[in-house]
């Protein structure tokens, strides 16, 4: 498995993956500079009036809503690249005539998307850390906050980067599989905003932050354990079958 992860390495090196998962949290993190710096009376005001205990607690749920859409487009992004090397050179007879296992190769697919977007969130919890330090926010830095809106997205968007991927292998066409990724990260903004609908998976990455609005003011997010216990099941039951469906198919 190492060899053929190895492998895939080599395949993406040439690639575009690596703007793209640089690319959703430095857009996050200069808009709040911009905000922070130009905007910093009106910003101090909102904290204000949102109740926010820091400046910190407010920059956490201020960003959230961006990198709650902003994640899983990557993770679309990400996913078409990594599945794209095969289909645009016509490597998929070649590497499948080797004597491995197709869910091996799947999940070695899987493996670098999970990599790749675990680096896009340490990107993203360096930046927060850079930010605050840099614009003296009062206080010790929220480590455990940070790490847990960082980190935390990556486990809600589990179960669309186990659909992204197996969509992507799947189909040749890359713009299919973009189009559906793009309007489902959408739908996860309209689905968070019902109380009836926002308990479907979609609609945990925009409600990941440790920290959310509530009618108090900014607080810590009461729900969050449930979204990650929840993506993480669902996350791994479509991986599982989307392997097994890998494997069994033709694939020309």
């Amino acid at each position: 498995m190492k060899k053929i992860i190895m492998a895939e390495r080599l395949k993406l090196k040439r690639s575009s993956l690596m703007i793209v998962i640089v690319l959703v949290p430095l857009l996050i993190l200069a808009y709040e500079i911009v905000n922070l710096t130009y905007r910093a009376e009106y910003v101090e005001k909102q904290a204000e009036m949102f109740h926010a205990s820091s400046m910190w607690m407010f920059l956490l749920y201020d960003n959230s809503l961006l990198f709650g859409l902003g994640f899983p487009l990557s993770a679309t992004l990400a996913a078409s690249i990594i599945a794209n090397i095969e289909h645009q050179a016509n490597g998929w007879k070649q590497t499948l005539s080797l004597p491995i296992s197709r869910v091996k190769i799947y999940l070695s697919k899987f493996t670098w998307l999970a990599v790749s977007l675990f680096l896009s969130s340490t990107i993203f919890l360096v930046g927060m850390v850079l930010l605050g330090s840099l614009l003296k926010f009062e206080g010790r830095v929220p480590w455990g906050l940070l790490l847990g809106d960082s980190y935390g997205m990556l486990i809600t968007a589990l179960p669309i980067m186990a659909f992204q991927i197996w969509l992507s292998m799947v189909f040749s066409n890359q713009a299919f599989s973009i189009l559906i990724g793009s309007i489902s990260a959408m739908m996860g903004l309209f689905l968070a905003a019902s109380e009836t609908t926002r308990w479907f998976p979609l609609a945990y990455p925009s409600q990941s932050s440790t920290i959310i609005l509530q009618y108090e003011g900014v607080g810590y997010n009461p729900d969050l354990p449930a979204f990650l216990v929840i993506s993480f099941l669902v996350g791994i039951v479509l991986l599982l079958i989307g392997s097994i469906h890998f494997a069994k198919r033709d694939v020309s």
